[in-house]
């Protein structure tokens, strides 16, 4: 984060003329600015996307930050200590600041807040940018700032607000755990009992956290939809569970205008053993009707055309570009290749996986398949298998895909890009 420098400089020069004329900088444009995202336009302008993406550095914005603390923290005392373990440039911090008291001196006023607030980083810069950022807050709020102390000095007071992996932080006093954790990928830990191989980091960092904080301690994190609605992390929901009494899951959408990820938050309790308290609601919940499972069974596509060898049988093979949207399509007429695994028996309907929430009008356009012969299917299809009532129960399937309220629901049960097997068998069936 190197290109980050240029920006520490910046905000130095900024807080030295604010120390120096406190009344005239406290209502200006430029702390206003400071304190209210750009951090992150600058972590845009000087640090290439591809950096970023490695060292999984998206600041969580002031509009995000304030509405999580207001939202989330509304009934947690004022004395409380607050961390966040990957603080990045101190958007959550300085909202917390927020809720902490004023006094009319500077240094008296950070040296409280330095008690209650700590915070962790793996980038100097980061940690540097926090600080200064948090002395500017205590500035706009009013605290006044007597000749002597200089900025060195100030920043100095925040002891807790270090550079570190906030995975080894020490958690034992802290009341909150406020935090947006990196959302890179990395290795599962080798004593993880919820997956194995490459996982998501943010999954990581909630996780062990959650287990190493004190009992009661109050845990909100932002966190990228996969986590919420994959199957791959299912078993990280069952685990979060046992350790986490969850309050709530707030679906929040695009991360920002930059970030192409959509994000939840997730809010609870820690506990020392799971109680009789009802699982997490992760997604709606359904309502007295049935839902596409109870008449159809859901697959993936076996078939990854660049990674499958071209071995076994001739079948008819179909893919995403080939199939028409809200049609029939007769795969009698369909290209064929070599496969050994399995395939499908028309009828059946056949939806696209790729959809953006809130863009795309339908989150799942379906196709009709018919023909004689069995069926390979892409791995960018989802297949349904009508379990009775053949072509029928196909068009009355797609009438329900097509339906605004199939897509509305959607757009709140899964916000990946990539539809998957348990979001589609969940679409609730009307009138049955």
């Amino acid at each position: 984060m190197r290109g980050f420098s240029e920006y520490v400089q910046t905000l130095k020069t900024i807080l030295r003329s604010a120390l120096a004329d406190v009344s005239g900088f406290r209502a200006s444009d430029v702390v206003a600015a400071a304190l209210d995202g750009q951090p992150g336009r600058e972590l845009r302008r000087l640090v290439s996307l591809e950096e970023r993406r490695l060292a999984g550095a998206f600041f969580t914005g002031s509009e995000i930050a304030k509405w999580i603390v207001q939202e989330h923290l509304a009934d947690v005392p004022p004395n409380v200590t607050i961390c966040d373990p990957a603080c990045g440039a101190g958007d959550l911090l300085v909202a917390a600041s927020d809720r902490l008291p004023v006094s009319t001196n500077l240094a008296t006023t950070l040296a409280t807040w330095a008690r209650q607030l700590h915070g962790w980083d793996i980038h100097e810069e980061f940690v540097e940018v926090t600080k200064m950022r948090l002395i500017l807050a205590a500035i706009r709020r009013g605290a006044k700032h007597r000749p002597g102390p200089k900025l060195a000095n100030l920043t100095s007071l925040f002891t807790h607000i270090v550079r570190g992996n906030g995975l080894a932080a020490n958690l034992d006093e802290i009341d909150v755990l406020l935090m947006n954790p990196p959302y890179g990928a990395c290795a599962a830990p080798s004593d993880c009992a919820w997956a194995t191989g490459s996982v998501s980091e943010a999954a990581v960092f909630t996780a062990e956290l959650a287990r190493k904080v004190p009992e009661k301690t109050k845990i909100v994190s932002i966190l990228p939809d996969v986590l919420r609605t994959g199957s791959r992390y299912a078993k990280w929901r069952e685990s979060l569970e046992r350790d986490v009494q969850i309050d709530s899951v707030e679906v929040i959408g695009l991360f920002d205008s930059w970030t192409d990820v959509d994000v939840f938050v997730v809010s609870g309790k820690r506990v020392a053993t799971r109680s009789n308290a009802p699982a997490a609601a992760w997604w709606p919940e359904h309502s007295e009707c049935g839902r596409v499972a109870d008449f159809f069974d859901v697959h993936v596509g076996p078939v990854v055309p660049h990674r499958d060898p071209n071995t076994g049988p001739w079948r008819r093979f179909i893919n995403a570009r080939l199939v028409p949207a809200w049609q029939r399509y007769d795969a009698t007429g369909a290209p064929s290749r070599r496969f050994d695994r399995r395939t499908f028996m028309p009828p059946f309907v056949v939806i696209r996986r790729t959809s953006r929430p809130d863009d795309d009008r339908n989150r799942a356009i379906g196709t009709i398949v018919t023909g004689d012969k069995a069926v390979a299917v892409e791995n960018h299809l989802l297949v349904a298998l009508p379990r009775a009532n053949g072509i029928d129960a196909c068009h009355e399937l797609l009438e329900i895909l097509r339906a605004d309220a199939t897509s509305a629901w959607l757009n709140t049960r899964i916000r990946c890009r990539h539809l998957t097997v348990g979001a589609v068998s969940d679409i609730p069936w009307p009138g049955r």
